[in-house]
């Protein structure tokens, strides 16, 4: 009964609450010329984010999946359907896989996604953190779909600050969003693992730095 009512209730519902709330969004690029040239590019893109910017992210990505289309990965589980049937209504696509279950399936099915030019999104210290640790699953998609990693922060005029793992912030209405785009990060197939490693260790301190923990 809980799940039939999140199914039928929660998800329509929920969807033009979202719809509205994101309406009053004041969403704003820095540097936006190094994501247009990706776009350019042809290649596949990988959006590379905090998990505490994820709703500010999600706003900014069902924009740019009118553009071309981004795919999620979500879990196999119930609240994986859940969230799957949210982004879907929301126009965006979804892989089924978490780094429980199905992870290999998952990460398989997006990288032929970025094969052929379309884009992924990925929560870079999620989804259990430690907050703001970068861990190594977008550098090895980047390596083997020859996909560019695009880094973004998020940064709001108005917003609430949640006590979860990540600190997830949430945009207040009417409130403005500034996305700060870095610039795109490419592995080369031949890339070894000191190689991989310094590429992690630089995008997660560029990432840091964009959205000003460190100093």
């Amino acid at each position: 009964m809980k799940y039939f009512l999140l199914f039928h209730l929660f998800v329509p519902i929920g969807y033009y609450l979202f719809r509205l709330w994101r309406s009053t969004l004041r969403i704003e690029y820095h540097n936006r010329e190094q994501l247009d040239q990706a776009y350019g590019s042809g290649q596949g893109i990988i959006f590379a984010f905090w998990h505490g910017d994820l709703f500010g992210a999600a706003c900014a990505g069902i924009r740019e999946n009118k553009k071309r289309p981004i795919y999620i990965l979500t879990s196999k589980s119930r609240d994986g359907e859940l969230l799957t049937r949210f982004l879907q209504k929301n126009g965006l696509g979804t892989v089924r896989g978490s780094s429980s279950k199905g992870a290999l399936g998952g990460f398989l099915n997006l990288h032929d996604k970025l094969k052929t030019g379309e884009n992924t999104a990925l929560t870079l210290d999620g989804p259990r953190g430690p907050r703001y640790d970068a861990k190594p699953g977008a550098i090895m998609l980047a390596k083997t779909s020859g996909a560019l990693i695009i880094p973004g922060a998020i940064r709001y005029s108005l917003r609430v600050k949640l006590k979860s793992w990540d600190r997830c912030e949430i945009p207040l209405p009417f409130s403005r969003c500034l996305v700060r785009i870095g610039s795109p990060v490419a592995v080369a197939r031949n890339a070894d693992r000191n190689e991989m490693e310094m590429i992690r260790k630089s995008l997660e301190k560029n990432l840091q730095e964009m959205k000003g923990t460190r100093a």
